[in-house]
């Protein structure tokens, strides 16, 4: 999916707000990339869905050209290659764009906290801004995933097996970012239908600051950024 910001509200709607109410618009998003090391390697897209106070949501899908070959092992997970970013524009061309559309919203996604998050940082940190986001909710389904289920030891908590827990469905786009946003999307509002306490951004906070949950994430099948820049050979 390439696509420019466009609202779709009369298309697409999210139960979201009926249970966390939003005081500002919250970013569900995702990243494709061509490495986990941030400030070496770079996004190949981004997708997200800026969902609004109403409900409505606006739909966003961007590829980037990272200024580099795509690895191998990244378009076997992502199926982007070279010639699909040829095109298209750099981070640093959208980054303005980019920072305005982030810029006053909240964040989540799905292991957002280990991953997109502090890429996306490390992205902006390369062209000279502090994307700060310590004073953002976070909203992070997998974090949510691992404080209420028990891990099945043959399948580790994944977006897909989330997908089939909680939507009854297979994940059937997966590593594309249009499809990890919107069955996250499906996935947070599965949660928040299923358990009250999710509804309640103090209790997120919390949860998003409890120091072993956060490990049991890093440690279960999260790939996370590698910092200070340096190549790791595997991918998210």
């Amino acid at each position: 999916m390439l696509c420019h910001e466009i609202t779709v509200s009369d298309m697409l709607r999210t139960t979201i707000p009926e249970y966390l109410p939003l005081e500002r618009p919250l970013i569900i998003f995702d990243l494709e990339t061509t490495g986990l090391s941030a400030g070496e390697d770079h996004i190949i897209e981004i997708a997200y869905e800026k969902i609004l106070p109403n409900g409505e949501i606006v739909e966003y899908c961007q590829r980037l050209n990272p200024g580099r070959p795509i690895p191998a092992v990244a378009t076997s997970i992502n199926g982007i290659r070279d010639e699909d970013v040829r095109d298209m524009p750099s981070f640093a061309s959208l980054c303005f764009e980019l920072w305005n559309a982030f810029d006053g919203a909240d964040v989540g996604g799905f292991n957002i906290t280990g991953f997109d998050l502090p890429f996306l940082k490390g992205e902006f940190a390369a062209v000279g801004k502090n994307f700060d986001y310590s004073g953002k909710k976070v909203l992070d389904a997998k974090i949510l995933y691992h404080k209420m289920e028990v891990r099945d030891m043959m399948t580790p908590r994944t977006l897909s097996a989330a997908c089939k827990l909680y939507c009854g469905r297979e994940h059937v786009s997966a590593h594309t970012g249009a499809g990890d946003v919107r069955t996250t999307v499906e996935i947070l509002e599965k949660q928040l239908e299923k358990y009250p306490e999710f509804r309640d951004w103090n209790y997120i906070a919390e949860l998003h600051g409890n120091k072993k949950l956060l490990e049991s994430v890093k440690t279960e099948h999260a790939p996370l950024v590698t910092l200070p820049v340096q190549s790791t050979g595997t991918l998210f």
